[in-house]
């Protein structure tokens, strides 16, 4: 590139014997006239031409310096300056290292001209500074770099880091866009966002990411693609096309879970094997499960051939069900016309309820039981131990009675039209009402099985005054035996008497 360095600077004074002044010019250091295309022309040996030298601050005080005018520089950026159109410009030594080019605005379009544009760089500039920097800061759509090939409708672009106008018209926040156009659409690879989008689609093969209601975001074209296929890859990493087979190992769900409808509902298996409905937040359980308390809704339900028939497990969360509002899980016999409560347990109460949805007790049976039962009875599990007295006084106000249920004792558990023998419990409470115990809907029950130790402390109590009696009696029988002993023993000294009399007697005669 040719540069014309016009030199403004003021004569050196020179002495009458060095210089020679024509009509054309004036020429300084040996005699003769100047070159006739020079308006000064110096010769010298061992010497030069020493123009002003001052600081940059100097330099920038030079008010409307003229076109040409030359001064060095001696700090800063050390070196000459001159002076074209108002402004400083720096004349650079080609010989150090950095561009050719100089500090230059580009006013035209540079065109390369069938040339390419090569750069080898052989240093490291750091993590923030390019190589190549090429940067554009326009407010509206620009691209910083685009490469463009074109011949008839086929055609390919990349954009590096730009805010323009798509394929569709629409507005694109550019990182990278790669693409070609064929007569079928759009293909390449894709950074990019569309503005004021949601949600931002960044990444996109063979697609348009940032085009609304564009082809799929992933698209790989290789002759192999089909519905339904799975991306495989061979030993080496190529990729192909294959339909889905069984599988030959373990699935490893790694820290993910496998789920269905997009983990909204259905089952979902987590990687620790937790087996759940989704809905739930945080399963802690290996099968957890989150349903209503519809008989259709069973948490787990086994069904024969006949899907109307089978069994559920479920849990009715505080639905009112069977005449009660109350957490329970409810196992049901489903026969076609819809459930029948074969078992519940109550959360609140704990009860457990056979034939029942409605247990008042912990163990609420509706029909005959049988079975083999211990109480619990060791004497290190009691306390505040004292005699129960009184048993045959209390027994003596209690009555057995005889009996048959009617429809609400039916409805609880009786046999309808049997016979029955028992006590009524509001009596037995007035005397025992440790024997009675009352459920939540106010019915109550006789504990028949803790009416054995009244019992037998009355029986006791009647056995000691059976014995007094039998004392009594058998020290009356004794008194009598001993006073007939005596009475015999007197009517043998009446006897003796008599005899020992009758003698005398005859003989007075």
């Amino acid at each position: 590139m040719k540069q014309l360095y016009p030199v403004l600077a003021a004569l050196l004074m020179a002495s009458a014997a060095t210089a020679q002044t024509t009509p054309g010019g004036v020429r300084i250091g040996t005699a003769g006239a100047p070159h006739d295309k020079a308006i000064l022309e110096l010769s010298a040996t061992g010497k030069g031409l020493l123009i002003p030298r001052m600081d940059s601050a100097a330099r920038a005080q030079i008010a409307s310096p003229p076109d040409g005018l030359m001064v060095f520089q001696t700090d800063g950026r050390k070196g000459f300056w001159y002076a074209l159109s108002g402004e400083w410009l720096f004349i650079p030594d080609k010989t150090k290292s950095g561009d050719n080019l100089g500090n230059h605005r580009a006013t035209q379009a540079f065109n390369l001209n069938n040339k390419p544009l090569t750069g080898v760089a052989t240093a490291a500039l750091g993590d923030s500074t390019a190589q190549v920097l090429i940067q554009s800061s326009v407010p509206s759509k620009s691209v910083a770099l685009m490469t463009r090939s074109v011949y008839g409708r086929n055609y390919t672009r990349t954009t590096l880091s730009g805010y323009g106008t798509g394929p569709y018209g629409q507005d694109i926040d550019y990182a990278v866009w790669g693409n070609a156009y064929r007569s079928e659409g759009w293909g390449g690879i894709f950074t990019a966002g569309r503005p004021g989008q949601t949600p931002l689609r960044w990444v996109g093969l063979a697609g348009h990411p940032g085009y609304i209601n564009a082809n799929a975001a992933i698209r790989i074209v290789d002759g192999t693609q089909a519905a339904g296929r799975v991306l495989t890859s061979d030993g080496v990493g190529n990729g192909k096309w294959m339909p889905i087979t069984a599988a030959g190992g373990n699935f490893n769900l790694g820290t993910f879970q496998l789920v269905g409808n997009g983990g909204s509902n259905g089952i979902r298996i987590s990687a620790a094997g937790v087996v759940e409905q989704a809905g739930v937040a945080s399963p802690t359980l290996l099968l957890h499960s989150n349903t209503n308390d519809l008989v259709t809704g069973g948490t787990l339900q086994w069904r024969e051939s006949n899907t109307a028939y089978g069994w559920n497990l479920r849990h009715n969360t505080g639905g009112n069900e069977a005449g009660q509002a109350a957490d329970r899980l409810i196992l049901e016999r489903v026969n076609g016309a819809g459930g029948v409560g074969v078992m519940s347990w109550n959360q609140n109460t704990g009860n457990v309820g056979i034939n029942t949805l409605n247990a008042g007790y912990t163990l609420d049976v509706n029909g005959t039981i049988r079975g083999s039962n211990v109480s619990p009875s060791d004497v290190r599990f009691k306390q505040d131990v004292r005699p129960l007295g009184g048993a045959l006084a209390a027994v003596r106000q209690l009555r057995g009675v005889r009996y048959r249920w009617n429809a609400l004792g039916v409805q609880h558990g009786g046999t309808a039209g049997a016979e029955q023998v028992g006590l009524l419990a509001q009596e037995v409470e007035r005397i025992y009402p440790e024997l009675v115990s009352t459920d939540a809907q106010g019915y109550k029950a006789v504990n028949y099985a803790q009416l054995t130790p009244v019992l037998l402390e009355a029986i006791k109590e009647l056995e000691a005054a059976l014995a007094a009696q039998t004392r009594r009696a058998d020290q009356a029988q004794a008194a009598q035996q001993a006073d007939h002993a005596s009475l015999l023993t007197l009517q043998e000294q009446v006897a003796a008497l008599r005899a020992a009399l009758v003698p005398a007697a005859q003989a007075q005669r």
